[in-house]
């Protein structure tokens, strides 16, 4: 039994290091509700999207992650509710779970329309560790005849968000809570979830009357981990074709590519690994699909 707990306790701190028990993502500026809950109700339509990402190709039951989200701004225009569904998938371990937040938007100067926002999220999770992926050390353990354990797990997040047509930056927490993820009757240190928090900014430069060039970076840290930042840039042409790279701190760069046709929005990255695991794997994958759904045709065009 021990083993198994000590295999367990490896595999998770591993993922919490690697990982950072968060989802990651690459195209995250175009969907930054997902990191946090005070972008919520950022936009006067509702945008809807889908993300799909496969990570490490052709590594065996490498992470997995799709989500979908949406969120809308309120018809008092100061408060925005949203929610999205999530399912995380990393060898043995499974996380399926739900999450809504609410944001509070006050309006800074309303001549440069800057605004600055307040979110709160619930959000709970299930997780499941299914023994039969484990490669086991006691054959004579009593857990090897149960297929799968599983535990329900709550927690919360909270960000701040300012932002306005040309720049935006934010602050958010995530994991407040911190509840312990109780596998095997057993709760495992190594399986607390610990607070995230984000750093995240961007400006939007006019380069002619149809291309502009964003740069943007966001900074990850954790209370146990060291901090890590990704630097991009996007090259936008008449609001709706753009282009991208992104170099990650963690010897990761990303191209990215994307389009908006009419209320449609369509983005694709593909990371490529400059670590020594790249011998090992062919790259990360993502794709994210998106509806803007009651957003006026050229008028506040947005890739978000």
């Amino acid at each position: 039994m021990k083993k198994i707990i000590l295999i367990i306790a490896l595999f998770s701190a591993f993922q919490s290091v690697w990982a950072q028990q968060q989802t990651l993502n690459s195209q995250y500026m175009f969907n930054r509700f997902l990191i946090n809950p005070a972008v919520t109700g950022n936009q006067e339509y509702i945008p809807i999207r889908l993300t799909a990402r496969q990570q490490w190709i052709g590594v065996e039951e490498a992470p997995s992650t799709q989500s979908i989200s949406a969120h809308m701004l309120l018809g008092n225009k100061n408060m925005g509710v949203g929610g999205y569904i999530f399912a995380d998938r990393f060898g043995p371990e499974t996380k399926v779970g739900i999450q809504a937040s609410y944001s509070y938007i006050l309006d800074i100067n309303s001549r440069k329309g800057l605004k600055l926002a307040f979110g709160l999220a619930a959000r709970a999770f299930q997780y499941k560790l299914n023994y039969n992926q484990l490669e086991v050390m006691d054959q004579d353990d009593n857990l090897l005849y149960q297929n799968s354990e599983s535990t329900f797990v709550p927690d919360a997040d909270f960000g701040v968000y300012l932002y306005n047509k040309k720049y935006f930056v934010g602050l958010s927490a995530t994991q407040l809570i911190g509840m312990p993820v109780e596998i095997t009757h057993t709760s495992i240190r190594e399986n607390d979830m610990v607070r995230h928090y984000y750093l995240l900014g961007g400006y939007k430069f006019d380069i002619a009357d149809d291309f502009q060039l964003e740069p943007s970076t966001i900074i990850r840290a954790t209370e146990v981990t060291p901090f890590s930042a990704d630097v991009n840039l996007r090259a936008i042409y008449q609001s709706n074709y753009w282009l991208g790279v992104s170099y990650r701190s963690s010897n990761t760069i990303a191209a990215m590519i994307g389009a908006k046709y009419k209320d449609f929005v369509f983005g694709y990255s593909y990371d490529y690994t400059l670590s020594k695991m790249n011998n090992h794997q062919s790259g990360s994958h993502e794709i994210i699909l998106g509806y803007n759904f009651g957003q006026k045709l050229n008028k506040g065009s947005s890739l978000l």
